[in-house]
Parts: structure tokens; C-alpha cells; sequence
């Protein structure tokens, strides 16, 4: 009963740092991140966008009531700086520019439509 048993590694196979994989993950894992992110980035690039087309309806108003253009521009500024907080951190985790760039785009297309 006292037959220890060999352990399988992990991984046998020894992944490189790169640019592109500065923390060594699997494929699996850099796939899974991937699709977390892109679920984030998106939701959030959603309420931003609504939030920037209620603003722009709200200060498109003749009689609005000022007190809640601090408020819209508030959750605006939440939901940039949220998708800004994901994309440098896909950066530093999968050293891709990729979600940044992404950021970028939304941005202008949102100031363009407002």
C-alpha cells in the first residue's frame, strides 16, 4: 500500500516569454482570457455608447434640467475609463495593442455621432 505514484508535469512543453506572451500562458489560457476580455470590452463599449447618445439627447434639450448633465457625463467618464482599465490590462497580460486600439475607434465613433 505504500506505492507512490509518479505525477505527469503539468506541462512538458516549455513556453517562451515574448512580447506577445510576457507571462508565459498556454494557448488555452491566453484563449480564455481573450474571450473574458472581449466580453467586457463589449459590454461596457455598449453602455457607453447609450450613455453617450443620452447625453447628447439630454443637452440637445432646450429645458433641461442641469443638475443631470454632471451625472451622464459622469457615467460616460465610468464606462471610458473601465474599457480604457481592460485594455491596458490586456496589454500587460497578452502584450497586444489590440484593445486599445478597439478603445480608440470608440471613442471617435461616439464623439462623431454626438
Amino acid at each position: 500500500m505504500n506505492n507512490p505514484t509518479t505525477q505527469a508535469p503539468v506541462s512538458d512543453i516549455a513556453i517562451q516569454s515574448t512580447a506577445h506572451n510576457p507571462f508565459r500562458l498556454t494557448d488555452d489560457i491566453r484563449d480564455s482570457l481573450s474571450e473574458v476580455f472581449c466580453a467586457a470590452f463589449h459590454s461596457h463599449k455598449r453602455d457607453y455608447l447609450q450613455r453617450k447618445d443620452w447625453l447628447a439627447e439630454h443637452l440637445a434639450k432646450d429645458e433641461r434640467d442641469q443638475k443631470h448633465d454632471a451625472n451622464l457625463i459622469s457615467l460616460c467618464d465610468f464606462s471610458e475609463r473601465y474599457m480604457r482599465n481592460i485594455a491596458k490590462t490586456y496589454k500587460s497580460i497578452m502584450g497586444s495593442d489590440f484593445w486599445l486600439d478597439e478603445l480608440q475607434k470608440v471613442i471617435a465613433a461616439a464623439n462623431q455621432t454626438a
